[in-house]
């Protein structure tokens, strides 16, 4: 009996053995599963960041390429059609003055009927003075590409407060919260423009087939969002970038044909440069160039790193503001700033 109770316990004993194999090996590969989670998740996290690293370096080596071009588009709109607008006004209100001349010799003859009308010319007089001050004050329009992000709700909070209106250049999203950016960039009376879905420059200037499959997705994500059918669109590095594998020309085409505007920017705040700038030297960077020009369209970036442009902003906006600039945002009345123009672009 002795002996059958001790084989009884040594196949207990060798069960149990088995049984505790099979759970170290059930944890040693639930172990291993996790582990190789971790390190994937990890490994994603890291091609993510370097992907926009690779995306600043890019963007950064685009801007260096076009400081030396930036003089170069000074006087786009201050030249001869300017002139040739003010010259007609002056012939406008030297007749205008002629008519009151006139009017002055006939109140001797006629009395007060005529004194009815002088003031009324006078009338005249003062909306063309006052409409050729308008003209003669600087154009400012603050653009921000590459949102929405965590900062965007700040930016337009900031904008709301000096109640400016600003234009939005901005990138694909799914997130719920992007999502609704989308609709109150447009509610709060702000403009919105496509600057590509992805923002891969790659992948968006590998074809005009590429470029357009992405310019109809953005199109159709903003309109999903916002029931805003946008016809504003930047280009990732602008239209003088040289990293397009396409012809920016070919690519433009493919814009004039579906009635799409694009803007470029004269001015920039040097947020993408490699350079850490503080807020004031943000703020120095805009005020410098601002002088050189009647409309000046100013480069700024909505995007999560970016709390140093969100800081720069209100001083910015208060400069402006002093120095009797219209910040207005991009319509189709704003005089077209491009580095390469859509008029050198054949149908």
């Amino acid at each position: 009996m002795s002996d059958k109770n001790q084989g009884l316990n040594d196949r207990l004993e060798r069960k149990k053995r088995v049984q505790r194999i099979k759970t170290g090996m059930l944890w040693l590969l639930i172990t291993w599963m996790l582990a190789l989670m971790l390190i994937s998740v990890t490994l994603i996290a890291k091609v993510h960041s370097l992907q926009e690293q690779i995306d600043i370096i890019t963007e950064n080596t685009i801007r260096s390429q076009q400081v030396d071009q930036k003089e170069n588009h000074a006087p786009n709109d201050s030249g001869s059609a300017k002139v040739q607008k003010y010259d007609a006004a002056d012939s406008a209100e030297a007749q205008t003055e002629q008519v009151l001349s006139a009017n002055a010799l006939h109140t001797e003859q006629t009395g007060a009927s005529v004194k009815s009308a002088d003031a009324d010319t006078e009338t005249e007089i003062k909306k063309r003075k006052d409409s050729r001050k308008s003209e003669d004050m600087r154009r400012v329009y603050l653009t921000f590409d590459d949102g929405p992000s965590k900062n965007t709700e700040k930016i337009l909070d900031i904008l709301d407060r000096y109640q400016v209106k600003a234009t939005f250049f901005v990138t694909g999203r799914e997130d719920k919260e992007s999502l609704n950016m989308y609709r109150e960039i447009v509610k709060r009376g702000h403009t919105i423009g496509m600057h590509s879905y992805s923002h891969q420059y790659d992948a968006i200037y590998e074809s005009a087939e590429a470029f357009e499959a992405d310019l109809m997705k953005i199109k159709k994500r903003i309109y999903d969002a916002s029931g805003q059918d946008c016809r504003l669109y930047r280009f990732p590095g602008g239209s003088s970038n040289q990293v397009s594998s396409t012809d920016m020309k070919e690519l433009i085409g493919v814009l004039k044909k579906k009635d799409i505007t694009y803007f470029d920017w004269n001015v920039e705040c040097g947020d993408a440069s490699n350079h850490s700038y503080t807020a004031k030297e943000l703020v120095d960077n805009v005020m410098k160039d601002v002088v050189k020009y009647h409309t000046s369209v100013v480069l700024l970036h909505d995007a999560s790193n970016k709390t140093a442009t969100v800081e720069a902003l209100e001083n910015i906006i208060k400069k402006l503001q002093k120095m009797d600039a219209q910040l207005l945002p991009i319509d189709e009345k704003t005089t077209l700033v491009q580095h390469v123009s859509a008029e050198s672009v054949e149908d």
